[in-house]
């Protein structure tokens, strides 16, 4: 492996691109760097990697916080084996919680906090001056026993001006079909109250979004095409703003690049989006240049609920959206938050019934999640302030003001989990299918052939929803109607419903893996999923 400056450790499920920013970074600065992705090898393995590589600094990104007990134990095992060098970690929890982390991880040096290029390379120049670290803009680190912030960083305001980022050599395939992310912003101007975006970025002088010029992300969209074969590109941007002047521009510009340079044909591509950038015109000139997929983030179907996430859009916006992406035949995703802390029966009522006007058609999978106080999210701090939030670090948690919603809550665990969360469960491989139908529309089925499996997934995925929200109901219906006692009498109920829609599931799944299989693709885990930071699970 040989002798690197500087090491970074992550999760890497897909490209992790806030490490490649950072590696293509310092390299630029002549530091020599390499990437560790820590999902993929064990601690024994990675220790053996830092031990040969015998770095200055290792670099942590956390990017889920339910993992800071995986990092806490790698790093202890790391200095276990005689590790000296440097550790410092970043990510959204490290930002808004540096002395939690140093606290919890005690192998830590540092935390480097909100935008990482600048400050990591500081770091790095003046780790064997512990004296100078004050001066470090962006830092956090124990002095004396005590944890010092020091100055928050400004903000990068030209992302142009970044190297772009550090690519693997082989990127993931489809069907033979290159899939690369990329993102063309950073931040965002909204701030719901279950995402910890704005205060990741509070304390950071400059604004809140900042985007790279449409020229630039065109022409990383060509090396990538031209070196790597990608042809499919996930854009993981927080938000894809589409909805002031400004930014309709910007988009506009993206395609005439795309077109300028040949890509507009011979590529497709997904974005997320909020539910008030859903724009016929804007999304049909993108759609000309390769736009085949939108993730908007739903969140609720009451207006009750998207009040408590602070959405400020209401129940009509949402089916206006919808009804807009279905007339101009754009497939789409979307998340959702079934409970939350202000979450009623009646409220929970209408959020199925929405669920079921939505998923009726079958032209997108439902699914449904608890929404998480997370570290930094002005929920969390709502919830604190009324001492409701417990939980811990690692699995912030809150109660309901009607405990028989927590029966609920485990009910959907039970009939539910496996279907909506795990890479093999329903949600995600009727996910799959759908982008597989899009990337052999695009390059591999013949018209005919496509219509026909478009046809089949949809059916299966309205099945899916009818089954998923029928149980639902049921489960609803029976906890409203009894008292807390009456329903734990009558648990052997809910169990009933539970084994009929694992058996559902079961006869669903069997028959989309013969549908996938009959278009000749096996098992896989679908590009189009949600690797975002806020992924929700009802636990």
């Amino acid at each position: 492996m040989g002798s690197y400056d500087v090491l970074l450790i992550g999760f890497e499920e897909v490209e992790n691109l806030g490490l490649r920013y950072l590696a293509a970074f310092l390299a630029r600065e002549g530091v020599s760097v390499k990437i560790i992705p820590c999902d993929r090898l064990s601690p024994d393995r990675i220790c053996d990697l830092v031990l040969e590589s015998s770095p200055k600094l290792v670099g942590f990104s956390l990017i889920f916080q339910r993992m800071i007990d995986e990092f806490a134990h790698l790093i202890s095992s790391l200095r276990d084996a005689g590790i000296k060098a440097h550790f410092t970690m970043g990510g959204h929890f490290p930002t808004v919680e540096p002395a939690t982390t140093l606290d919890t991880i005690p192998g830590l040096d540092s935390v480097v906090r909100c935008e990482g290029e600048e400050t990591l390379r500081e770091l790095f120049e003046h780790l064997d001056s512990p004296h100078s670290w004050r001066g470090i803009r962006g830092l956090a680190f124990r002095e004396n026993g005590r944890v010092v912030l020091t100055e928050p960083r400004p903000l990068i305001k030209d992302l142009d001006s970044l190297p772009l980022p550090w690519r693997q050599q082989k990127v993931l395939t489809h069907r033979g079909v290159g899939v690369c992310s990329i993102v063309a912003s950073r931040g965002c101007y909204n701030n719901c109250s279950f995402c910890s975006i704005q205060r990741f970025y509070a304390e950071a002088a400059g604004s809140k979004r900042r985007s790279r010029s449409p020229r630039n992300v065109a022409e990383e969209m060509e090396l990538l095409y031209r070196e790597l074969g990608a042809r499919v590109f996930i854009f993981e941007d927080d938000d894809m703003v589409m909805r002031g002047q400004r930014q309709r521009v910007w988009t506009q510009q993206l395609a005439a690049e795309l077109r300028r340079l040949r890509l507009a044909a011979d590529i497709v591509w997904r974005i997320s989006c909020r539910v008030d950038d859903v724009h016929a015109d804007t999304l049909v000139r993108l759609m000309e240049v390769g736009l085949r997929c939108v993730y908007i983030g739903i969140e609720s179907g009451s207006d009750a609920g998207l009040s408590t996430y602070n959405k400020h859009y209401s129940v009509g916006d949402v089916e206006r959206a919808i009804d807009e992406l279905r007339s101009i035949g754009m497939p789409f995703e979307f998340g959702f938050m079934l409970l939350n802390p202000d979450s009623t029966f009646d409220m929970v009522e209408e959020e199925v019934l929405f669920l079921k006007r939505l998923g009726s058609n079958g032209d997108a999978v439902v699914h449904f999640t608890k929404m998480v106080p997370y570290a930094g999210t002005p929920i969390a701090e709502r919830l604190k302030a009324e001492g409701r939030l417990r939980g811990g670090t690692v699995a912030p948690d809150y109660s309901y003001a009607d405990s028989r919603l927590d029966l609920l809550q485990l009910f959907c665990t039970q009939a539910f989990h496996f279907r909506n969360f795990n890479a093999e469960g329903l949600v995600e491989r009727l996910r799959h299918a759908k982008f597989d139908l899009t990337v052999a529309s695009k390059f591999s089925l013949t018209p005919e052939a496509a219509n026909q499996y478009a046809h089949g997934i949809r059916a299966l995925t309205r099945q899916s929803n009818e089954q998923c929200l029928r149980t639902l109901s049921m489960a609803v219906d029976l906890m409203n109607w009894l008292s807390e006692d009456q329903i734990l009498e009558h648990w052997d109920i809910a169990q009933n419903l539970v084994r009929e829609q694992e058996e559902s599931d079961r006869q669903l799944t069997d028959a989309l893996n013969d549908l996938m299989s009959s278009y000749q693709i096996g098992n896989g885990q679908s590009a189009w999923q949600d690797t975002s930071p806020q992924k929700q699970q009802l636990a």
